[in-house]
């Protein structure tokens, strides 16, 4: 155990990771009670368990990343500003949520946030922010990244 948290620190301290800019995600929000229990996780301090939480976190961010630079942009040929409804339950930004448009169209969270949200075909207006494109969801302050899949 000693060597796990020996290593969890090596690979917080080089990713400059600090628990602060994630609170919200909860080790319980990784790894359900049930795995928490089978891979042993209950034993652990909870400085480890707050180690393993930076860990995991910081490994899901390093593949999110890697996988928006291997995905393929689509660019949409719409107009600066689209304005639509999901298509359905809406429950927030959980990292890289896909969401479905009445109009049609599958978009992708790009911008890593999580916020729950429960709202049933909520408008939202997407418009051109940079590079890219920001989708903001009536009843969410934040308008947050997102890429056309379809």
């Amino acid at each position: 155990m000693k060597i796990l948290s020996l290593v969890s620190l090596i690979l917080i301290v080089s990713f400059n990771l600090n628990a602060k800019d994630y609170p919200e995600v909860t080790l319980s929000k990784l790894i359900t009670p049930a795995e928490q229990k089978a891979l042993g996780v209950t034993k652990l301090s909870p400085s480890e368990k707050e180690t393993l939480r930076l860990v995991l976190i910081q490994k899901y961010l390093a593949g999110f990343e890697e996988g928006k630079k291997k995905a393929k942009v689509v660019q949409p040929t719409t107009p600066s500003s689209i304005e639509s409804q999901i298509d359905g339950d809406f429950e927030g930004f959980e990292g890289e949520t896909i969401i479905k448009l009445m109009n049609g169209q599958i978009w992708q969270q790009t911008e890593y946030w999580y916020h729950y949200h429960y709202s049933y075909m909520p408008n939202v207006l997407i418009f051109k922010s940079g590079g890219g494109y920001k989708m903001k969801v009536d009843g969410i302050d934040k308008a947050i990244g997102v890429m056309l899949l379809n």
